[in-house]
């Protein structure tokens, strides 16, 4: 009899840790990205051309601008793309950066000889087209090209690899951000990422839910450069459930209740 009862008391330990293992999964409407949204019913071709216009990324003071200008006579113009005269395509990180121009915190880059040009709230193509309407004056049949140098962002909290990141292109969502750090680990709370960014001075926080059918109609849908995504942790991870040794515990007990009743058999 006492065999017995401690036979079940061993079963009921099993049991209650298989329950606790099950309920500390993640279920899977947590990890799916824009739940209930059907293929079409999203249209981007629907967003007018106003409002296309609208979500163009505006230059920033601190943003490094990449800016390549052309002109009949290379001699006259070759100093404005630092001065090398090298294929920029061929650059490195490092160098691309010493060639590029800063935006100060007044919203000015300064080129040789033109001297201070204002360009802060100005779309890239904006900014081209100042910046050509100046060098006019010095160089005939101009063409000048504006981009960001890289696209950074940092990436915390529950990505596979946080870090902070460079991508060279001139607009990003958060969707694309993800995926640089690996996109999140199972224990990201995708109804609670948190962007961080730098408006007028202050720090801002906009709380972003992934799983929003609605997330790309969103206004913080695209990030913007030296943006921070930190994503927060589900309760699964606080609690110690990532690591706990579930295998290794239920082989070892499963082992043991079969080695008991084995016991028992003889016994009887």
């Amino acid at each position: 009899m006492k065999n017995n009862h401690y036979f079940w008391n061993t079963f009921k330990l099993i049991v209650l840790i298989g329950i606790i293992g099950f309920t500390s999964c993640i279920p899977q409407k947590k990890l799916r990205y824009l739940q209930e949204l059907e293929e079409s019913q999203y249209d981007t071709t629907s967003v007018s051309q106003n409002e296309k216009e609208n979500s163009s990324y505006k230059i920033q003071s601190k943003d490094e601008l990449y800016i390549m200008v052309n002109s009949l006579n290379p001699k006259t113009y070759v100093f404005f793309n630092g001065g090398n005269g090298q294929n920029q395509n061929s650059q490195s990180e490092i160098a691309l950066y010493l060639n590029s121009y800063i935006v100060n915190d007044s919203g000015y880059v300064e080129l040789p000889i033109i001297g201070q040009i204002f360009v802060q709230n100005l779309t890239l193509k904006d900014a081209s087209m100042v910046i050509k309407d100046s060098l006019k004056k010095y160089l005939t049949e101009v063409t000048v090209i504006v981009k960001l140098s890289s696209f950074k962002v940092t990436l915390l909290g529950e990505v596979k690899r946080p870090g902070k990141y460079s991508a060279y292109v001139s607009q990003m969502n958060i969707l694309e951000a993800l995926a640089l750090a690996g996109d999140m680990t199972p224990y990201g709370n995708r109804e609670r990422v948190m962007l961080i960014r730098e408006e007028d001075g202050k720090e801002n926080i906009y709380i972003i839910n992934l799983l929003d059918k609605n997330l790309l109609n969103y206004d913080k849908f695209n990030i913007l450069p030296n943006d921070i995504i930190y994503v927060e942790s589900l309760n699964a991870k606080t609690w110690g459930f990532e690591t706990f040794p579930y295998a290794l515990i239920l082989s070892t007990l499963t082992t043991f209740i079969a080695m008991t009743t084995l016991i028992l058999q003889i016994k009887n």
